[in-house]
């Protein structure tokens, strides 16, 4: 299935979600599934995703008014990738081209970002994240300068969230001891970004006997925590 991922990526005009995005949306759906249950869905649906993302347009059509073919689709894209491309260089000595059906017409940007608002369901930060704060209430209550604070995200010790444009959120219960929770900077250095990191640090998680991450590092799990992120993040990394 990687192979088919590669090949999308590269012949491909439309873009989907990233497998963090992908789980995100999962986990909407399904509140009691566990991390690394959604996790596996989200990686492979992300590649069907791409796979169909890089067909042509008429073979997408046919394929949506006959669904049942897609898994048949599937699996020689799959043999192809592995070794249709390379028998037929071994037999002929001419490689393969190929041309893409082209980025389409343009639209006016008033119609492209009214397409945009369609698709697009901004929500508050803390229906996913949890409690947050900006650096001026972080200072406040836990006494942690703005310096201090800035310094501990450029060291990524520390998980700043995008709100907006510019500014950042930072979930609070990263915190305790009005300190980054131990391991949490190892964490950081294997997810593919902190909304990723964050993302999978609140999710429940078999290798964790069903309990996040995140509970797992603030009783002191340091070490199964590691464990499970070395086994599980860089998944989310290759397929970002």
């Amino acid at each position: 299935m990687s192979d088919i991922a590669v090949q999308a990526r590269s012949a491909g005009q439309m873009q989907g979600p990233r497998v963090g995005e992908m789980q995100a949306l999962l986990r909407d759906h399904n509140p009691r599934a566990s991390g690394s249950d959604l996790q596996a869905v989200a990686v492979l649906a992300a590649q069907a995703v791409a796979f169909v993302a890089g067909l042509g347009k008429a073979e997408r059509l046919k394929l949506a008014r006959e669904p049942r073919q897609f898994r048949t689709a599937l699996e020689e894209a799959a043999r192809r990738g592995k070794a249709g491309d390379r028998d037929h260089v071994e037999a002929t000595g001419r490689t393969i081209k190929s041309r893409g059906a082209g980025l389409g017409a343009r639209v006016p940007l008033e119609d492209g970002w009214a397409r945009l608002e369609q698709y697009a369901t901004p929500g508050p930060i803390e229906r996913w994240a949890g409690p947050v704060a900006g650096a001026g209430e972080i200072e406040k209550r836990l006494g942690v300068g703005r310096s201090t604070l800035n310094g501990w995200v450029k060291r990524g010790a520390v998980v700043g969230l995008l709100r907006g444009e510019r500014k950042l959120a930072y979930p609070l219960d990263q915190f305790v001891d009005n300190r980054p929770l131990e391991g949490l900077a190892k964490v950081l250095r294997l997810a593919p970004d902190p909304r990723g990191a964050w993302l999978w640090l609140r999710q429940p998680n078999d290798a964790l006997d069903g309990g996040t991450p995140l509970e797992a590092l603030r009783g002191g799990r340091k070490a199964a925590v590691i464990e499970a992120a070395e086994a599980e993040l860089p998944l989310e990394r290759e397929f970002a």
